[in-house]
């Protein structure tokens, strides 16, 4: 590994790199059950057309794209790629995460809003996979704050204007 990470000789640097692509893949699991859940929503008559199904669905996608991010830009420092903005990269995937997750909790409690009794089961389910996630998206950023230490901050201050840029 060519990089370095706040001083760290390679091994160190791999494990906290490996601990976050470890929190991420607990995250994916419990993402993916959501997303089939969220999918099965659709046939509800009550939460078919809720307001915020859509969205929700489509956070819970942004998610899974961030997980893929974050993974294929960890598997590339893994392998040696020479990355000139490889930090950058690292820091405005997992700081994208956590944009994504603030949008996670309001767009599914509009989508759960006329939710019939009967599909309360689910629901719950959907509220405490969401908490996953968000625990293993904030337990991933936790790790690569501490990866790069006051480096971060700076880093994420130069890609704010990126991630301002609306995606289409």
């Amino acid at each position: 590994m060519t990089i370095t990470f706040k001083g760290m000789d390679s091994g160190q640097t791999d494990s906290y790199l490996e601990a976050i692509h470890a929190a991420l893949e607990k995250g994916m699991a419990a993402k993916e059950v959501v997303c089939s859940i969220t999918t099965g929503f659709r046939v509800i008559p009550s939460m078919r057309a809720a307001p915020g199904l859509n969205p929700y669905h489509a956070s819970v996608a942004d998610i899974g794209y961030g997980f893929d991010a974050v993974q294929g830009t960890i598997h590339r420092i893994r392998q040696g790629e020479s990355l000139s903005l490889v930090k950058e990269m690292l820091v405005f995937d997992l700081d994208t995460l956590g944009i994504s997750l603030k949008q996670l909790s309001p767009n599914f409690e509009l989508a759960v809003k006329r939710a019939n009794p009967d599909v309360f089961y689910l629901v719950e389910q959907s509220r405490y996979l969401n908490h996953q996630i968000g625990e293993r998206i904030k337990e991933a950023i936790r790790l690569g704050r501490t990866l790069l230490g006051p480096e971060w901050e700076t880093i994420r201050k130069q890609i704010e204007n990126i991630q301002a840029i609306p995606r289409l």
